[in-house]
């Protein structure tokens, strides 16, 4: 989970709203090297390992000076929420970055940030196809080191549906509330936070 949370850090500090030239090359050099070296460090390979401790330090330098986004802040409030699912911040980070980028990417600026770290990571296409294929490949890491895409199938249904719906309303509002939403490229009303959650829930695409 931690190298997904390394990621999640590296992208989230590109597109923050306090991104510099100085936490730039940083946030993107970081980015390469998880989607680089983070599937062979999952099977044990020291070096691999070695590079993810170089990637991660990149990666918290960035957001050390560019700050996060909501992903961080869903996941902060939704780890330790529900009566029999805590949450591991990694893991629910990789279940909700594939769908707060498709929302962020509704700002233009914020568009071409994710274009560009397509390109930086081999993906073609224009931008809608770029962004389409970023979520994907997350998608496929995710598979790869046995993330689930949903908090619906995190721990064989540890979070209930019905617990689910009843703290929704509640933790929407912490989301909001959280350190990291003030830098996060565009500022989520209620409704649009409980819509995300949900789609992060019941693993929904996310067209708003």
């Amino acid at each position: 989970y931690t190298g997904m949370d390394a990621l999640t850090h590296a992208i989230e500090a590109y597109v923050s709203t306090m991104h510099s030239p100085f936490t730039d090359p940083l946030a993107l050099q970081a980015i390469k090297m998880v989607f680089e070296y983070l599937p062979a460090s999952y099977k044990g390979d020291k070096s691999a390992r070695e590079q993810m401790h170089y990637a991660q330090c990149l990666a918290g330098m960035a957001f050390s000076n560019a700050m996060l986004g909501i992903v961080h802040s869903m996941a902060h409030k939704t780890g330790a929420a529900y009566q029999n699912g805590h949450i591991p911040h990694g893991c629910a980070n990789a279940m909700y970055l594939p769908k707060v980028i498709p929302y962020n990417a509704k700002i233009p600026e914020t568009r071409e940030r994710y274009a560009s770290i397509a390109r930086a990571v081999g993906l073609t296409g224009d931008e809608d196809n770029l962004i389409q294929a970023l979520c994907r490949k997350i998608d496929m890491y995710n598979d790869l080191l046995d993330i689930p895409h949903s908090i619906k199938d995190y721990g064989d249904g540890m979070v209930p549906e019905k617990e689910f719906q009843e703290k929704l309303h509640n933790i929407a509002a912490l989301a909001i509330s959280d350190a990291c939403t003030g830098s996060n490229p565009r500022q989520p009303s209620q409704e649009e936070m409980e819509k995300l959650l949900t789609a992060c829930y019941y693993d929904l695409p996310v067209d708003f």
